[in-house]
């Protein structure tokens, strides 16, 4: 292959661009004759073939697999479904939370063991104390629970719902170590026992 100043040419004078941009195509008359023609040919249908394959690589790389797909859809699923998360606290090697919804369930879990209460809803907040409350030291792992629940019409409901607030700290602090600064008890319907 010779090279001028403009515009590099075959042996035989044609340019190599003429040869590429109808690599595709069947060969003309000059290029079946010709012998620099057919090996430069021969060597631009080899890279327009290991580029095409380059790209073809380029584009299915750019697609995550179907595995890929679904593994990073269950993660996805799974942190729609945790919900927001709760400190319980920081270590050197960084901080430990839990989910709203595991505590949750376990704040459930600790009314419905109590005989003649069912619970239903509970959502979980960070404890923020009242304006008035001056001075008073709030951590990380305090929180704020609001339990609805449905009690049995033979329950007295005061001493049922104090017992129900003592069992709610004692399973939450033993279990998660977070401090239930306020727990809000609601009562929104009786069933028959």
């Amino acid at each position: 292959m010779a090279l001028n100043d403009e515009t590099p040419r075959l042996g035989c004078g044609r340019r190599i661009d003429e040869l590429w941009e109808a690599i595709d195509q069947p060969p003309g008359n000059h290029e079946k004759t010709c012998r620099d023609c057919q090996q430069a040919r021969a060597a631009l249908y080899n890279l327009a073939s290991v580029t095409e394959a380059m790209r073809g690589q380029d584009r299915r790389g750019l697609y995550p697999s179907s595995r890929v797909k679904e593994t990073i859809m269950t993660v996805a699923r799974a942190e729609v479904r945790r919900s927001h998360r709760i400190q319980l606290t920081h270590t050197k090697t960084g901080t430990i939370q839990i989910s709203a919804q595991a505590l949750a369930a376990l704040v459930r879990f600790a009314a419905d063991t109590l005989p003649g209460v069912r619970a239903r809803r509970c959502s979980i907040d960070p404890y923020r104390p009242a304006p008035s409350a001056e001075g008073s030291q709030v951590d990380a792992a305090d929180i704020h629970l609001t339990l609805k629940v449905a009690v049995s019409a033979a329950l007295s409901i005061p001493p049922t719902m104090e017992a129900l607030r003592e069992r709610v700290i004692a399973v939450v602090s033993a279990q998660v170590a977070l401090n239930s600064r306020q727990i809000d008890v609601i009562v929104e319907d009786l069933y028959d026992a």
